[in-house]
């Protein structure tokens, strides 16, 4: 490895220590390159400067002292069990140190030996001791770093293991950062360089050094992010293409208004205020004669896929082509089915292109779209591949957008009509991500926003409830009641099986929460769930079935179309269903230990049933009764609206992975807090604009800083650029 050239976006596998095994791990972490390793923030400090005294201890209390080895390491019994123990004196007390599963400790301590201690101290009758402490040979505290970082983790992977790591590549690249802050801001913020920050972040003197680290990765972060989905994820195309103008309603034939007429009858309920007003937003966008570029946010349950369609179908009408990109192929299904209903009679042909479609099939498909036959297209990441030619494509509805590779969409964005003529291609995306207007500023800077938050008229509110525990005889009885009287359910948990590492996607957060340091209440699984339901005599009654991320395409396909149909009475599954799924006849849902899961991806799973005219339950399940936990889970039975929710997530998380954004494709903060960074995300944007609309050779070389960071920090987690 010593010839090989470490650069920010190497592999993380150029370090030493890290072979494919821990590259793996690391992966679950979203740390992939030497960039990703050094940007990967700590959570928090274990602060242990504060050095005092054997004599000052009392019990439970932390406490850090340098002493002398006065005994040596011996194992306390005859049993491979039995903790090795020794004793230390530091002139003022003796107290006894004790290590379980730790025989290592008899070779690396001899009498004599100066040693800096560090543990929580407790008593065995009268005999005070400290039970596996920290400890390390020093004669002074000036030796050691007292200031500990502590990091999110996954299974086979420690702090300490990051720490080293991200140090070892620190001094590798530290001189490759480049700098995307302009020169009068460092000076006015009082920042420090960018090396001396990720050093002060994974190797801090002081706390105070610390927040001084992250304050100036804070910055960069939000400028990368803020410039860098402005300038580096464009997908209206160059500016001097011109896109297909759709007229206004009073301009249409009489043929074609009939045809309008047919959809909107076809509707059976009428459009909520919010959704006219997005539909007015996007036909008024289509009907300019530059490209639209618009993001509708719309609440769990509130039609956004309506307003979908009826814009691809406003499209199909003046002999225009549509794609609709949905995430996952149940979703796109769903999608085809209700565009199918929606349209039929008006002469729009709607064409379905997944990734499982068949061979003779997808070759038929593909003609249509060529000549023109199928107007309105419903896919996954299968139409998005190089041999789907359209004959005259005019709009592109991505449904959550970051899902899809910015350059695959940039294909769709810019359409050839078969001849060397360009056309930029109108731009709409949904979300059903309740995003606060601060973090929907800096993710979509200049994209027109429409929201949607009425619900279609009567749909009943949701009524959730809270258990504190996840097994026992209430959580099957509530279930078998709403059974019996011909009603679905949906059970969601956070892990696939008990041994899996799939964990939900807040989950690396969890600890975070409640300070559990990795002692949570044991996460109940899909598979252990159908287990407790097989053995409660629930399956033999009611038709189960389980659903999560990794089954094949197909599978899934099959087992939600059997849920669709009512042949599934209980649907038990991750989060993978989280967007989008539509069952109107499914009335409860149990959510197993909610607390792991972020404030709007509870309400997003919420949102799956209260879809039909009955009531509707969630019920959230948690063994959790920490303080924190409580309060989560009473947020969510008092409160209903997605987007109050995800400014309180916002609140409560911090920096990182805000409001289970993670899921959606939204990127992972690592240093800034968008809740209470706002005011200084908007500074360090308008900055850095000023200083490009003036221009110059700063201009330029940070235009290029952005360009090269914002790849190797957002970009790839998205999509390649």
């Amino acid at each position: 490895m010593s010839d090989v050239k470490v650069t920010l976006g190497s592999p993380v596998t150029v370090l030493y220590g890290i072979g494919p095994e821990a590259a793996r791990k690391l992966a679950k972490l979203e740390i992939t390159s030497v960039y990703d390793l050094i940007s990967f923030i700590p959570r928090r400090y274990n602060d242990w400067s504060d050095v005092s005294s054997i004599d000052q201890c009392e019990e439970g209390q932390e406490i850090s002292f340098l002493g002398t080895v006065t005994s040596a390491p011996v194992r306390k019994g005859f049993k491979k069990q039995s903790p090795v123990a020794f004793y230390v004196s530091d002139g003022s007390g003796r107290i006894e140190l004790s290590y379980f599963n730790a025989p290592y400790i008899i070779d690396k301590f001899m009498v004599g030996d100066k040693i800096f201690v560090h543990g929580t101290v407790t008593y065995y009758g009268m005999h005070a001791q400290i039970v596996n402490p920290f400890c390390e040979k020093a004669a002074s505290a000036d030796e050691l770093r007292l200031v500990r970082p502590v990091y999110h983790l996954t299974a086979g992977i420690t702090s300490n293991m990051i720490n080293k790591w991200a140090l070892t590549a620190l001094k590798l690249v530290k001189n490759q950062i480049p700098d995307v802050i302009p020169a009068s801001l460092k000076e006015r913020e009082n920042l420090c360089s960018a090396a001396e920050a990720y050093e002060y972040v994974h190797a801090p003197a002081t706390i105070a050094q610390a927040a001084e680290g992250r304050r100036r990765i804070a910055f960069e972060e939000l400028i990368l992010l803020g410039i860098g989905m402005k300038y580096f994820m464009t997908t209206g195309g160059p500016d001097e293409v011109a896109p297909v103008v759709v007229p206004s309603s009073g301009g249409l034939s009489s043929e074609a208004a009939a045809r309008w007429k047919t959809v909107v009858g076809n509707l059976g309920f009428k459009l909520t205020g919010d959704q006219r007003k997005a539909l007015t937003d996007i036909q008024q966008d289509l009907m300019l004669s530059k490209p639209m570029n618009r993001l509708v946010q719309g609440d769990v349950g509130s039609g956004k896929t309506a307003v979908a369609i009826l814009s691809m179908a406003m499209t199909a009408i003046m002999g225009k082509q549509s794609v609709l990109l949905a995430p996952t192929s149940v979703l796109a299904k769903q999608h085809y089915d209700s565009a199918c209903a929606l349209l039929a009679g008006s002469g729009i042909n709607v064409a379905l292109l997944l990734g499982k479609t068949k061979a003779s099939l997808k070759k038929e498909i593909k003609t249509q779209l060529k000549e023109g036959e199928a107007s309105v297209i419903i896919g996954t990441h299968a139409v998005l591949t190089d041999d789907v030619q359209f004959n005259d494509l005019s709009l592109v509805i991505a449904d959550e957008q970051h899902r899809f590779g910015v350059k695959q969409r940039e294909k769709l964005l810019i359409s050839r009509d078969g001849t060397d003529g360009v056309n930029a291609v109108h731009n709409l995306v949904m979300t059903a991500t309740p995003i606060p207007r601060t973090l929907a500023m800096v993710i979509y800077g200049d994209m027109a926003t429409s929201v949607i938050r009425e619900k279609p008229a009567g749909r009943k509110p949701i009524m959730t409830h809270f258990l504190p525990y996840t097994d026992g005889d209430d959580i099957y009885n509530v279930l078998i009641a709403k059974l019996r009287k011909g009603e679905q359910a949906y059970i969601v948990c956070p892990r696939i099986d008990d041994d899996s590492e799939t964990v939900a996607p807040d989950e690396y957060y969890f600890d975070d929460f409640f300070g559990l340091e990795g002692q949570a209440p044991e996460a109940v699984s899909v598979k252990t769930m159908k287990k407790r339901l097989d053995e409660h005599g629930i399956s033999e009654k009611y038709e189960t079935a389980v659903l999560y991320g990794s089954m094949k395409e197909t599978a899934k396909l099959e087992v939600m179309e059997r849920f669709l149909s009512g042949e599934v009475k209980v649907l038990i599954s991750t989060t993978v269903i989280e967007v989008g799924v539509n069952n109107p006849n499914a009335t409860m849902m149990m959510i197993m230990n909610a607390e792991r899961f972020g404030l709007s991806t509870l309400h997003q799973l919420r949102g799956r049933i209260g879809r039909g005219d009955k009531q509707s339950y969630c019920v959230l399940c948690s063994d959790n009764k920490t303080e924190r936990a409580l309060e989560r889970m009473k947020l969510m039975c008092e409160c209903s609206d997605g987007f109050e929710l995800a400014g309180k997530d916002l609140e409560l998380r911090g920096p990182g992975d805000f409001f289970g954004t993670r899921q959606h494709g939204i990127p992972t903060l690592r240093a800034a807090n968008l809740f209470t960074d706002a005011p200084l995300a908007k500074t360090a944007c308008d900055e850095v604009n000023k200083l490009f609309e003036q221009g110059g050779e700063e201009a330029k070389t940070l235009m290029n800083n952005i360009g090269t960071m914002f790849r190797l920090r957002f970009a790839d987690k998205m999509g390649t650029l």
